[in-house]
């Protein structure tokens, strides 16, 4: 920029201008020559993120978190050099200016204890990878998928539809289901009554084995038997494990079938 400058006043000497003119014209093509470059760099970026989404699917959920955070730093740092370069160009010393900001944020940090709360524990959050998007997370009471995981907010969809902004510093407790197998779980109840063998026979064991249909299935489904009791009914358990947050669907398909299976043992030996 220093040598567009130096070019420019050296042409518009040439002609015999007016020096006050001459510095007002090199220092305006000095801004706009600023402004030019970060509107390409802003473009640049803005390309960059476009095609780091159409490869998102392809791309490790830990990559996409801390290329997203990496990318959105570079832009804030960036225009905040162009802005200090734009005051130079109108002859302010940056000197002072940068001490008052110093100065400044000293004083105003007193009165934004949450908001640095809330960034330390976004940096803590992303480079300790607790979640990245697209993991399935709990937080509270709420739960959801990962949409976007900033320095000072977390973003989470649940199956509503609905988004939840979640400042990072209130993130006292974090479950994360994401990662490994999901495990199903079918519970229900038969009377104290129910011959329990009915669940290890053969009719049984192929109900279970026919949910090899499912490509989700990492585990099938097994039998857990009695686990809890009841004046009159007995509670019983069958697991299976899926690949990560597939196994709700098949619980529903897994519970209607052995209802089915329990009134067909019902309706053969009359008890209820």
């Amino acid at each position: 920029m220093d040598n567009l400058k130096s070019f420019l006043t050296s042409w518009l000497t040439g002609y015999n201008m007016d020096p006050v003119l001459i510095g007002l014209i090199v220092t305006t093509a000095a801004i706009i020559g600023w402004v030019l470059i970060g509107s390409i760099f802003h473009i640049a970026i803005k390309i960059f993120i476009s095609r780091l989404k159409a490869k998102e699917r392809h791309m490790v959920r830990r990559q996409r978190t801390v290329t997203a955070l990496i990318l959105a730093l570079i832009k804030y740092m960036f225009w905040f050099v162009m802005a200090m370069m734009v005051l130079k160009e109108f002859g302010l010393d940056l000197a002072p200016i940068l001490a008052s900001a110093g100065i400044l944020g000293f004083a105003v940090g007193f009165g934004a204890q949450e908001l640095i709360k809330d960034m330390i524990a976004g940096f803590f959050i992303i480079f300790e990878g607790a979640m990245n998007v697209g993991d399935f997370v709990e937080v509270g009471t709420f739960s959801g998928t990962v949409q976007e995981v900033g320095i000072r907010r977390t973003k989470i969809l649940n199956w509503k539809n609905e988004l939840r902004l979640v400042n990072n510093g209130d993130i006292k407790s974090l479950t994360n289901f994401s990662g490994k197998d999901s495990v199903g779980v079918v519970e229900f109840f038969v009377s104290a009554q129910f011959d329990l063998k009915h669940f290890t026979s053969d009719q049984f064991n192929d109900l279970l084995a026919s949910y090899t249909k499912y490509e989700v299935i990492t585990e099938l489904p097994s039998f857990q038997g009695v686990v809890d009791s009841q004046l009159h009914n007995l509670k019983l358990r069958v697991i299976f494990k899926t690949q990560n947050q597939k196994h709700y669907s098949i619980e529903r398909d897994l519970r209607r079938d052995i209802q089915i299976f329990i009134q067909n043992i019902r309706e053969e030996t009359k008890i209820f």
